[in-house]
């Protein structure tokens, strides 16, 4: 991926990522009562932001795939990924799904594809 950067844990998994396979989003948490009120003035009370990370993977060899799915895991993940608004950063995640299919085999070596997953900003 060039100077794109995706680690998880410490774990460089950048050459994993799709070209263009890194989504991004910022999410607004906001606080009860927030909302409109009946003359339509919208009450913020917002109260922190949250990133949702959606990655697909290029076809990746069993072996790869093995340990990027072992990387997911844990409860939650230490990511370092690049951030639209902060650049490179790390933040703490938890994952969702992660779902793949096998492709099958070439040269005596297993691949997958359709690789995909999202991470939640904890």
């Amino acid at each position: 991926m060039g100077l794109a950067k995706f680690s998880i844990n410490g774990v460089d998994f950048s050459d994993c990522v799709a070209h263009g396979g890194l989504g991004w989003a910022r999410h607004d948490l906001d606080k009860d009562g927030s909302g409109r009120s009946l003359d339509s003035f919208m009450h913020r009370h917002r109260i922190a932001q949250k990133r949702t990370l959606k990655i697909q993977c290029r076809q990746l060899t069993d072996a790869r795939g093995r340990q990027l799915a072992n990387a997911l895991d844990p409860e939650t993940i230490s990511v370092t990924y690049n951030d639209l608004k902060y650049g490179v950063i790390t933040k703490t995640f938890y994952g969702t799904d992660l779902e793949g299919g096998l492709w099958g085999e070439k040269n005596h070596t297993l691949y997958w594809e359709n690789i995909t997953f999202q991470l939640t900003e904890v």
